[in-house]
């Protein structure tokens, strides 16, 4: 689960990043952006690779790091906010950064909130947890845009493992309150990494 996420948080922040490179040569030459925009842009870019590169790097097992890497959301999360000049690219802009926040928070709870319980499963040696992989990781080789968009769509089926096994799977080991929170969590995640999936199937 750690790498699985670490790996997701890297494949969105490089697509940021790439993103970002065309944000700032679109602010050089927009009408709401000023020249100290986009010199903040430039850094925010220089900013954001630091960050991919803290991401590849870090321990996820070390509760330290995490704590550090909660300072690098706040700062990559900061400095993005020199985008909001470039009007015509604000929505791609406010999702990816939304996106950025939603794996951040993702990565602390998992290895703060949820550890306890994700000791348990792995104590239980719950197949489920073992084969949880909600991320639909092809999309990034494929360039097909209607094959992305079918994986995308089949990743909500099993977003929560095979027949949503991870609702029985946390319920049964760590309540029901456990199993809420982590639903919660993941539904945010699934809004940057699927497509809009109706889990009303887990109320």
């Amino acid at each position: 689960m750690a790498d699985l996420l670490k790996l997701v948080l890297i494949g969105t922040v490089l697509l940021g990043v790439a993103h970002g490179a065309s944000l700032a040569a679109a602010s050089a030459t927009d009408s709401n952006c000023t020249t100290t925009n986009t010199y903040d842009v430039v850094r925010c870019g220089s900013i954001m690779k630091d960050f991919v590169k803290e991401i590849d790097e870090l321990d996820m097992n070390d509760k330290d790091e995490l704590k550090e890497f909660k300072k690098s959301c706040d700062t990559a999360l900061s400095c993005l906010n020199g985008y909001a000049c470039v009007a015509n690219r604000k929505d791609a802009m406010n999702q990816y950064i939304e996106n950025i926040k939603n794996y951040c928070e993702a990565v602390q709870y998992v290895h703060f909130e949820f550890s306890k319980c994700g000791d348990k499963l792995n104590a239980k040696k719950s197949q489920c947890y073992d084969d949880w992989d909600p991320i639909p990781n092809k999309t990034h080789l494929e360039t097909d845009a209607a094959k992305i968009e079918k994986i995308k769509n089949d990743a909500c089926k099993t977003y929560f493992g095979k027949d949503d096994c991870m609702k029985k799977e946390v319920t049964e080991t760590c309540g029901k309150e456990e199993w809420d929170s982590l639903r919660k969590q993941f539904v945010l995640i699934s809004r940057g990494l699927v497509s809009k999936c109706d889990f009303s199937r887990l109320d």
